[in-house]
């Protein structure tokens, strides 16, 4: 399904049983503002280049270059000025890369990790590229074997597994647990005193805390994180006015406002491509 806006077009589609959104976009004015996903993105710019908040600094990510960014991780996209980017995505499941990194031989704790945002690997770009334009194949076999084949590559080549975690720190801590409340609650209504008795911290120390320890305000977290449910509920099948109160928006307009801001598309034409 496609969604056009002046010279910008993108195009969703889901693939292997919804373990693999598909991105096909050419982005002009869009920018994304600090989110995150609860699936791993492995993205190329096929022409042009983009730039990304990631981890306390702003990156370019050049033209043919893959790109990867974890589940949970903050970051934002915004074109690089006066220069549109053609721009290829593939979201797959924690589920899907847990089973290809051990299928690939990583040794696991958690989960894969890889060790670089940005992949300097000219012969994997060509075959996510490869990959990606197969994923409209009518055969979904065709489809799907190119991209697993091409993550399972990836995995092999730039992943290792992730060690025991150390004990957090205090305000760590703090942000944990801020974050299992947030998506223990997320389609209720959460307020600053909430949080703040999910942690005996006041207020403006849980606001403090959580920017600093998660990277954005914890109303941007828990936006996100009813943007990520609804993802779920519409590949499911529900209508955009039942998932807007699945969730905990206030209505159908409320979801495809922040909704389309953070996916690039609205909550219509993710359905219809489900």
């Amino acid at each position: 399904m496609t969604l056009t806006m002046d010279t910008e077009h993108a195009i969703w589609r889901s693939c292997a049983s919804h373990q693999i959104g598909v991105l096909r976009a050419r982005y002009v004015k869009q920018s994304f503002p600090p989110h995150f996903h609860d699936t791993w993105v492995v993205c190329v710019d096929e022409r042009g280049a983009h730039a990304s908040w990631y981890r306390g600094a702003r990156v370019i990510i050049p033209e043919q270059t893959l790109c990867v960014v974890p589940p949970g991780e903050v970051h934002t996209g915004q074109a690089v000025p006066g220069a549109p980017w053609d721009y290829r995505a593939l979201y797959p499941s924690m589920e899907l890369m847990e089973t290809l990194a051990r299928q690939a031989g990583v040794r696991l704790t958690d989960g894969p990790m890889l060790r670089k945002l940005c992949l300097n690997d000219a012969g994997l770009v060509d075959g996510f590229l490869r990959a990606h334009r197969r994923s409209d194949d009518p055969d979904p076999l065709a489809a799907e074997a190119g991209m697993v084949e091409v993550l399972a590559t990836l995995l092999r080549r730039h992943a290792s597994g992730f060690g025991r975690r150390p004990p957090p720190r205090r305000q760590a801590h703090c942000a944990e647990l801020l974050v299992a409340y947030l998506h223990d609650c997320f389609a209720k209504r959460v307020t600053l005193d909430d949080l703040a008795r999910a942690t005996a911290l006041s207020g403006y120390a849980v606001l403090r805390v959580f920017r600093r320890e998660i990277g954005i305000p914890p109303h941007r977290y828990l936006t996100q994180l009813r943007v990520e449910r609804a993802r779920r509920l519409l590949q499911a099948g529900l209508p955009p006015a039942a998932v807007a109160q699945r969730v905990g928006f206030a209505d159908q307009s409320h979801l495809t406002r922040h909704f389309r801001r953070l996916v690039g598309v609205t909550p219509g034409v993710f359905a219809r491509a489900g």
